[in-house]
């Protein structure tokens, strides 16, 4: 006969299979994510470097995930010059589509990365990237 909390530890162990296997499963009907990504098509069509404000990039892009500061060298002319910047940060990372054949999952996801760089108060630039991949996850 087994004890008691052998029996209740082989619950938990159930309970939390079932659990990884019911967010699989709702994962494979749509895509999750960290949220909204901002529209970084509006950058070129609404942001003027050297005018806009943070204030402008706020109310087109949203709050940002993150801040910063970094010192970046100028270029051509001015390559010997160091200038600080302010850098909003934003991202998105969401998994697609999930597969799964009761011990592998295989994911298909994206994340986007963008970058905002003003000088004082004044937005200066961006950099924006995004990439695709898939990963694979086994249960024993």
């Amino acid at each position: 006969m087994k004890s008691s909390s052998a029996v209740s530890e082989c619950s938990r162990l159930a309970l939390a299979m079932a659990l990884i296997f019911a967010a699989a499963t709702s994962f494979a009907q749509g895509a999750h994510g960290t949220g909204v990504f901002p529209n970084a098509a509006a950058i070129e069509g609404q942001l003027k470097r050297g005018v806009s404000t943070k204030n402008d990039v706020q109310r087109i892009l949203g709050v940002p995930n993150g801040s910063g500061g970094a010192l970046l060298p100028g270029i051509g002319e001015r390559s010997q010059q160091v200038d600080p910047y302010q850098i909003w940060y934003y991202e998105d990372i969401e998994i697609t589509d999930v597969k799964s054949d009761g011990q592998t999952a295989n994911m298909k996801m994206r994340q986007q990365i963008l970058a905002v760089f003003f000088k004082g108060e004044v937005f200066h630039g961006y950099f924006w990237t995004s990439n695709s991949g898939t990963g694979t996850a086994q249960s024993r």
